[in-house]
């Protein structure tokens, strides 16, 4: 997973993630690994742990046996190489646009912005000059935020807009939200960046096409167990 859906910080204890990786496979380490992090947390009355895993691995295959349950899909996590030649690439919907860098969004926009937009924009992990500002006939109305993984791997967040952009228009918004993330794709790769994308498994029919659009080279479903003290034997 990217560094935003990485391993949990202090103010974050409850969530974990176990990488599909040679000793992540062993129980005996997935055990210790939990009852480690659970025991940080044996001062909260109500002590629970959300671990987020590649399903169909080693680790998710303890989990269910440990926890007994069905876990919850969470996401995918896809990756495309600046070589991907499968991808589909999108035009622009006439009078839309995207600009690179945050800095045209200025404080004269900001009672017309959503304040997802506002967060974005003074979020210290968002990389302001690989991110996109989305113009709509001359206005801005929105933002697709990026993080800057290392010098050559980019990972973009949704595209984010106000509620009012094309609201009587459901289906040429998402063609638009789609088409806006696919350009600023585009701009990465032709770069030579790799991108991570990152798709949450909610049902949003955008999703899947995002999915068929990219074609990424690498794909993973992320899904999650709650473990809680007396599947450890705590």
């Amino acid at each position: 997973m990217t560094e935003r859906y990485g391993a949990a910080t202090e103010s974050d204890l409850n969530s974990l993630v176990l990488p599909a990786r040679a000793r992540a496979g062993d129980r005996d380490d997935v055990i210790a690994t939990l009852t480690a992090r659970m025991q940080l947390l044996a001062e909260n009355s109500s002590a629970e742990l959300f671990v987020h895993v590649a399903e169909g691995s080693a680790p998710e295959q303890i989990l269910a046996e440990l926890t007994g349950t069905i876990s919850a899909a969470m996401g995918w996590e896809g990756t495309v190489f600046p070589t991907n030649t499968r991808r589909r690439r999108l035009t622009l919907p006439a009078g839309v646009r995207v600009t690179r860098g945050l800095g045209e969004i200025l404080p004269v926009d900001s009672h017309d912005l959503d304040p997802r937009v506002l967060a974005t924009v003074h979020d210290p992990q968002i990389a302001a000059a690989d991110s996109f500002v989305l113009h709509v006939d001359d206005r801005v109305r929105g933002c697709i935020p990026a993080l800057r993984l290392n010098p050559t791997t980019v990972s973009f967040r949704a595209v984010i807009h106000d509620k009012a952009l094309l609201a009587d228009d459901l289906r040429r918004r998402s063609f638009l939200r789609l088409a806006a993330w696919s350009t600023a794709c585009d701009i990465h790769l032709a770069e030579g960046a790799t991108i991570i994308t990152w798709m949450p498994d909610d049902g949003d029919p955008i999703n899947d096409f995002k999915l068929q659009v990219a074609a990424p080279d690498w794909l993973v479903h992320w899904v999650t167990y709650r473990v809680l003290p007396h599947h450890l034997g705590l």
